[in-house]
């Protein structure tokens, strides 16, 4: 996908919701905002990690999943709108505050919304059954997800002071699988 800057805005001109899975977790997620730039009118931004530790090394089944790892090339501010955004929701499935780069791409989601009421940090999906039969089990590139209050204390102020937002921030942990719980703290 290419920036079209105008035909992404008359294309995305009345959308509500923007969903944008499978993003590569070592990648850059800011060419997402080109995204949003062009569809002012969002009110749900929901962006998902991809991580699979079985597939490092193994392009032939990366092409199984239908995948192909390209970074997007695309600089902020390089697409900007003269529209406010209409941004309510945002959620980040596989956040890891570790790295650099999703911080930077929270609080700056978080910076241009000024409408942002909720912003919701997952750890993402769980691993697939070739991921845990993976020994000793690789930790998650960029640390694991932060699980003690005196973490995402500091996560929420250093998203606060560098997003200049005071939406309410939701660390959510767990999945659907049956023998993990879901657990939620609010700030």
């Amino acid at each position: 996908m290419q920036p079209e800057r105008k035909q992404l805005c008359a294309a995305f001109n009345k959308l509500r919701k923007l969903f944008i899975h499978g993003i590569f977790i070592k990648f850059d997620q800011l060419w997402t905002l080109n995204l949003i730039e062009a569809a002012p009118s969002v009110e749900t931004f929901d962006v998902e990690m991809f991580e699979h530790p079985c597939l490092e090394g193994d392009e032939e089944r990366i092409r199984c999943f239908g995948a192909q790892r390209v970074e997007p090339s695309w600089k902020i501010p390089g697409f900007t709108s003269c529209q406010k955004w209409q941004l309510k929701e945002f959620q980040f499935g596989g956040f890891r505050p570790l790295l650099d780069h999703h911080l930077l791409f929270a609080s700056t989601v978080m910076g241009r919304a000024p409408d942002l009421k909720t912003v919701l940090l997952t750890d993402g999906q769980y691993p697939c059954k070739g991921c845990e039969a993976m020994i000793p089990i690789p930790p998650p590139v960029g640390g694991f997800f932060p699980r003690d209050r005196d973490t995402q204390e500091a996560i929420v102020k250093q998203l606060r002071e560098i997003g200049q937002s005071s939406a309410q921030i939701i660390f959510r942990g767990g999945s659907t699988h049956p023998s993990r719980a879901t657990w939620s703290c609010i700030y």
